[in-house]
């Protein structure tokens, strides 16, 4: 299960770059793929009790946030 965890974390990251690289329609997207990978990675952290890895991904999932807001929520809302 940990392997598990650990590869799905890093395939949203990696996801995650190539869309927002690609800068297309769906760049915005890479940024859900980023959380998914936060929660993972955090996950994985908890588990190996890696206390800096958790610390960083909690700020990213606040970046994380951040971007889709700015990228998919904040136009799309009256």
């Amino acid at each position: 299960m940990k392997i598990l965890i650990e590869l799905t974390a890093a395939a949203f990251g990696v996801l995650g770059t190539v869309l927002l690289a690609l800068n297309g329609p769906l760049a915005g997207w890479g940024f859900v793929a980023y959380l998914a990978s936060n929660a993972g990675w955090i996950a994985f952290a908890w588990i190996h009790r890696h206390w800096g890895l958790l610390a960083q991904q909690v700020a990213f999932t606040v970046s994380s946030c951040l971007g889709i807001w700015v990228w998919l929520l904040k136009g799309a809302l009256p």
